[in-house]
């Protein structure tokens, strides 16, 4: 047998042609996404639960072998002009989405993270330029599978019904990986039903054995590990049961070549678009401020100041599904001990809420972001005031409004940590000076906060969630302000151990 006949032998022709065009995506996709990938390594290693994200490349790839596996002859008919078309409109919704909804809602950044989805809708995109609308199409549950993953929302809000804890973020990683596993070993509904199960029982066992023996692994262990050992232990052994336990393989038989034309203005926008997206950054992060101070004491709750008086307490236990389980968040009542005319003609006494959110660090009160956690409706906030507390403690003091109900509250916030953790302190005092005033309620709730979000894009500025903003009224008056900068100067005095 001479080399060239051996070199057209099924299961031994090489398709360079593909591979360029594999090689071209993942290149496009690693340098237009850049700037996430060193945002996302920032984020794990600051404690947040995004490190999750890392698992879907690996599921994505076992679910679509899987089904190139399985793949028939195709009839060689292309509208090279459609593929074009329908990518085109790809990328242009992906550099919508990270030019302008991305930076649009930079205060919600870190919990939806739309720049993630971003990333499967570029290389969706890609993929029809470069091999056409109908292969591509082919792999439709991976990609419905991909685009699923890449919202954080549904991710985390699986894993704060399970618990909270690093096991539950593992268990809420087994339904992708089963899916993933469904999908790859799908010839026949048994089959798919036989390797989900199959990726749900190995996934389990890996969590059991973390948890037992590797209890205090890190969050993105668990996040990575069980999902990927189920859906490749599932992959596996059905691949072999297929072949009946004897061939190893993973080639033989004909690689099918990819018969879509070379399209060299397909080519070019990828590469424009590749450079285009390359330029647009994540959003600059808010820096807050929290201070060390060695000398602070950091109890549930600070000591109530001097002419005022505590009337109730409250202690919201889902804090830990959302912040971990060292965490505490306490909401007191207070009330002034007499009236003050400066604060309300009448001289009735004013009541204010004190919510403390306390943990073991302040990155991990700030994996949700403060307004996201109240039930706000069309909430609109001020643009902030920096006020200086002393001891090296600057607030924020925001006025917000509620259109719906026509209700406003002035909100000083802050942060600072000791050797005994970290807290976020909030002042929340409202416009009615009656007893039966409402107050902003702590209330998490998915739902809530995409309303919030759809009123945003809706109704643009009329909605603004993001208390570091610039945009908004600027004309807002804090009509509290006096009566809260002194009960927090009060607060940070006692609490830093110093007197004046």
């Amino acid at each position: 047998m001479t080399t060239s006949t051996r070199s057209r032998a099924p299961g031994r022709t090489v398709p360079w042609l593909t591979l360029t065009r594999f090689v071209i995506v993942i290149a496009s996709l690693v340098v237009a996404f850049w700037h996430l990938r060193g945002e996302l390594i920032e984020d794990v290693q600051q404690g947040s639960d995004i490190g999750y994200v890392f698992a879907i490349p690996v599921l994505g790839i076992l679910a679509a072998v899987g089904m190139a596996l399985r793949r028939g002859a195709e009839l060689p008919i292309y509208d090279r002009q459609t593929d074009i078309i329908v990518g085109l409109l790809g990328l242009l919704s992906t550099a919508a989405l990270l030019g302008l909804l991305v930076q649009r809602y930079r205060y919600e950044y870190e919990v939806l993270h739309l720049d993630i989805v971003a990333a499967p809708l570029f290389l969706l995109s890609m993929s029809i330029l470069l091999f056409g609308l109908r292969p591509v199409l082919r792999f439709w549950p991976v990609w419905v599978l991909v685009l699923l993953m890449c919202l954080p929302v549904l991710y985390r809000y699986a894993v704060i019904t399970l618990g909270g804890s690093r096991p539950a973020h593992a268990v809420a990683m087994l339904v992708p990986a089963a899916v993933a596993a469904a999908i790859a070993t799908g010839r026949t509904r048994r089959r798919a039903l036989a390797g989900g199960i199959l990726a749900l029982i190995a996934g389990g066992v890996a969590v059991l054995v973390m948890r037992t023996w590797f209890r205090d692994a890190p969050l993105l262990a668990y996040e990575l590990i069980p999902p990927i050992v189920g859906t490749y232990t599932a992959t596996t052994v059905m691949y072999f049961n297929q072949r009946g336990w004897r061939s190893v393989k993973p080639l033989d038989r004909a690689v099918l070549p990819h018969t879509a034309k070379r399209s060299w203005s397909a080519a070019a926008a990828v590469v424009f678009s590749t450079g285009l997206l390359m330029l647009i950054s994540v959003p600059d992060e808010y820096l807050i401020s929290s201070p060390d101070m060695p000398q602070l004491a950091v109890a549930q709750s600070p000591a109530v100041v001097p002419g005022w008086q505590q009337l109730a307490a409250r202690e919201y236990p889902w804090a830990k599904r959302f912040f971990g389980s060292r965490t505490t968040w306490v909401r007191e009542q207070w009330q002034a001990q007499r009236g003050n005319p400066a604060w309300d003609k009448e001289s009735r006494r004013r009541r204010i809420m004190v919510d403390i959110v306390r943990s073991e660090s302040a990155h991990t009160i700030e994996r949700y972001p403060e307004f996201m956690l109240y039930r706000l409706n069309q909430p609109r906030v001020s643009p902030p005031i920096r006020i200086d507390l002393g001891h090296g403690i600057t607030a924020r003091l925001n006025t917000v409004l509620d259109d719906r109900r026509l209700l406003s509250w002035t909100w000083l916030s802050w942060y600072w940590q000791g050797p005994g953790g970290a807290q976020r302190i909030s002042l929340i005092s409202a416009d009615n000076h009656l007893p039966d005033a409402e107050f902003p309620q702590p209330e998490p709730s998915v739902l809530a906060t995409f309303e919030n979000l759809m009123n945003q894009i809706l109704r643009g500025n009329a909605v603004v969630l993001d208390p570091e903003s610039d945009a908004g009224d600027p004309e807002s008056e804090h009509k509290d302000r006096d009566m809260l900068t002194g009960i927090a100067r009060e607060i940070v005095r006692t609490g830093a151990g110093q007197d004046e």
